[in-house]
């Protein structure tokens, strides 16, 4: 949300991507209502905005149904809903599997429109009062093209689209998708394979193609006015599209942005669009004991005052304040002057510390490597690590710290938290990230991630994970760098939207106990689960007390995994092994931390979710040797297979077992109690509903816990 507009609320349109889905019976009666209107469920949607979350839909079982996902002040309009005119044509893919490196397979509903002329265009008639336009694109990697935005025939803006922070590369095998590299940095790859076709431990040649789109915005006011009405026709044309050219257009979000926010009383305004007035805002905030400081309209240029100190450390009990999100962006120096991969951010020195009402825009390219060709021609190992930077806010995060109207973008990671007690993050978007858009990380407790949205993020959208960090000493004089100890507990992920994850998942817990996820969706990821309920990243603390998922929609996900063992040299697609739209994986039997302590697996419980078209498997278990699933249990888990889907739910052998390389196949171990749950649609069939490979047949058993359309344990 911008600014505090709560009473411009709109849900977003996605057309059959957000899914509300209520359920008649225990047994196979649903209906799907798609939110093709914004009237239809508005009033849903706005009554899920309260500040207490608990306070909403479904606390009383005469309530309407809890709405799922983030309640979004915009409107989305897919290209394929809109008219086509000229020679522009249709990218789609009418079933999966869905691929990455592909116009169709990238794309939000799996469809595009791609213009191939000046004259070629895609138009929509505006549902809602907007004043800015936001489109998803896809250029051929290294061009730049432009976009005209018509309203009623009249010009009103012109977006520059390019291929900058678009196009990463990985090997035939694709196993090194984590570290994929943009066109310029393949080129820097040693071009000489060895006689096993591997250098430096990667395959060659890498032209495997991931994250082929990005976004270009525009503010048409800067005072809050409508310039776009309901009814107006919004067009979009590009004056460069050729043969050689085309645009790809995915969908445009309009939205009705307020006018800038004004200084609260007391705070220090920031006069100077550089980190160093940034920094010395906060000392004079300090100083002079003020609430904290306001910054106005603009980008503010983060040059580094000491290279050392990258990024910038506010004080406890401040509040850092923008003027919102369409407003204020803190970005790097331009790329010609600094290169990309530019590190900044913030960290926190203390407890009651507030973010809101701004943007961090970086200029991240890839996530965790570079092969330096200088190094390899001196004969060393070539590779830079660059993992654990370009995080817009990270390291331990105290107490109380809030961070709201947030927009995070091109950055690695949105927010990495190590840590912290009571924390909160609202309405916030993080988009294009290469990484993470927010991990609750290495003990943070009791803290709430609420109404958020991710896409095209490059990890899990949204992660709670029980790390435990070697060393959990103070580091020398920097007391924020604390790695505090303990698993994650009493976290909640609440009315939150994940999108269009091309690595990993949307929604996922490693470890830790009393988390929980709900009321949220998940949408076309490319090759990983849309929930992921894992502890195969040691060390980690177990799964203790319960883990829940609760009233979510999973739409078209799981994929082909990007690794495996048995794919061969040239990564054959069709050898590679596939995930479920639900993956549950009992990993790591012990922790290297306490290698004489069992890890369990326990507790987790499925309630009155929704599984739409998986890409394969609607769920699929699997564990290692000497770990077993035990207590878990789903509640009204509804799959149905329509546009694709081959199994219901399966366990089979994970192909990750400890030690590795592992040979054989290892069983997967344990139950899952069934009840109230369904699999259908025009894929479904008695043979299909449950599959277990032949080492898992007698290791695993599917529990009929009752109230499912199937009778009997499987």
């Amino acid at each position: 949300m911008e600014g505090n507009a709560t009473s411009d609320l709109r849900p977003s349109v996605r057309g059959d991507a957000y899914t509300l889905k209520l359920h008649v019976s225990k047994r196979s009666q649903q209906t799907m209502i798609r939110s093709s209107l914004v009237s239809l469920c508005a009033c849903f949607l706005l009554a899920a905005c309260g500040d207490n979350p608990s306070d909403k839909p479904g606390d009383n079982p005469s309530d309407s149904p809890v709405p799922r996902g983030a309640t979004v002040p915009w409107d989305e309009y897919e290209a394929e809903a809109g008219v086509s005119s000229g020679g522009a044509t249709l990218e789609q893919t009418t079933r999966g599997p869905w691929l990455e490196g592909t116009l169709s397979g990238e794309a939000s509903g799996r469809k595009a429109v791609t213009l191939h002329g000046p004259t070629d265009a895609v138009a929509w008639t505006s549902r809602v009062k907007a004043n800015s336009v936001l489109v998803r694109y896809s250029v051929p990697d290294q061009k730049e093209a432009h976009l005209d935005v018509y309203v009623n025939d009249v010009k009103v803006a012109t977006l520059t689209v390019n291929s900058d922070f678009a196009w990463l590369y990985t090997g035939p095998n694709n196993t090194e998708t984590h570290n994929a590299f943009p066109r310029q940095q393949v080129d820097e790859l040693p071009q000489n394979p060895s006689t096993s076709d591997v250098n430096f431990g990667l395959r060659l040649p890498w032209n495997s193609a991931h994250h082929i789109y990005d976004e270009a915005h525009a503010l048409l006011a800067t005072d809050g006015r409508e310039t776009i009405h309901p009814g107006d026709v919004v067009k979009i044309i590009s004056p460069d599209a050729s043969a050689e050219l085309p645009v790809t257009i995915d969908f445009m979000d309009l939205e009705l942005v307020p006018e800038p926010l004004s200084a609260p009383a007391g705070y220090v305004v920031v006069s100077e669009f550089t980190q160093a007035g940034v920094v010395r805002a906060l000392q004079e905030a300090v100083d002079g004991g003020k609430p904290g400081i306001f910054l106005p309209p603009g980008d503010y240029v983060m040059s580094h005052v000491s290279p050392a100190l990258p990024k910038v450390y506010v004080p406890a009990g401040l509040t850092v304040q923008g003027a919102g999100m369409w407003y204020t962006r803190f970005v790097p120096p331009p790329p010609q002057e600094v290169g990309y991969n530019y590190e900044f951010g913030f960290r926190l020195s203390g407890d009651n510390i507030t973010f809101q009402d701004f943007a961090i825009f970086g200029t991240w390219r890839n996530r965790a490597a570079r092969y330096n060709k200088d190094a390899a021609d001196l004969g060393n190992w070539p590779w830079d690590s660059y993992d654990g930077i370009g995080r817009a806010f990270d390291r331990y995060m105290h107490n109380n710290a809030v961070f709201k109207r947030l927009w995070i973008e091109r950055m690695i990671v949105g927010g990495w938290v190590e840590g912290g007690n009571n924390l909160l993050w609202q309405d916030c978007r993080f988009r294009n990230t290469l990484a993470d858009g927010i991990n609750l990380c290495n003990g943070t407790s009791n803290s709430r991630i609420v109404n958020c949205t991710a896409r095209n993020t490059g990890d899990d959208a949204f992660a709670m994970w029980s790390a435990i960090t070697w060393d959990k000493a103070p580091i020398g004089d920097t007391p924020w760098v604390h790695q505090p100890e303990g698993p994650n507990q009493g976290n909640i992920i609440e009315r939150c939207t994940a999108g269009l994850i091309w690595r990993a998942a949307g929604f996922a817990v490693y470890g830790g106990h009393d988390n929980v996820i709900k009321d949220s969706v998940v949408y076309d990821t490319l090759r990983y689960p849309g929930i992921t309920v894992d502890n195969e990243f040691a060390p980690q603390h177990e799964f203790s007390g319960l883990t829940t998922l609760q009233n979510m929609t999973v739409e078209r996900c799981g994929g082909r995994m990007w690794w495996d063992d048995d794919d061969g040299a040239q990564g054959d697609e069709t050898t590679r092994r596939k995930w479920g739209a639900v993956w549950l994986f009992a990993a790591n039997p012990y922790s290297p931390a306490e290698p004489s302590s069992p890890i369990r697996f326990q507790g987790i419980r499925l309630k009155d979710i929704d599984i739409i078209d998986p890409v394969y498997y609607g769920v699929l278990v699997q564990t290692t040797q000497g770990q077993r699933i035990e207590d878990t249990e789903f509640d009204g888990v509804h799959i149905v297979m329509n546009q694709s889907g081959e199994f219901g739910m399966v366990a089979n052998d994970s192909h990750k077992a400890p030690p590795s390389p592992f040979s054989g196949k290892i069983a997967t171990t344990g139950s899952i109690t069934l009840k109230n749950s369904s699999i259908t649609g025009h894929r479904a069939n008695s043979g299909n509903l449950f599959s277990k490979d032949p080492v898992s047949t007698e290791t695993f058993l599917f529990k009929d816990g009752g109230g499912n359309i199937w009778t009997g344990d499987r």
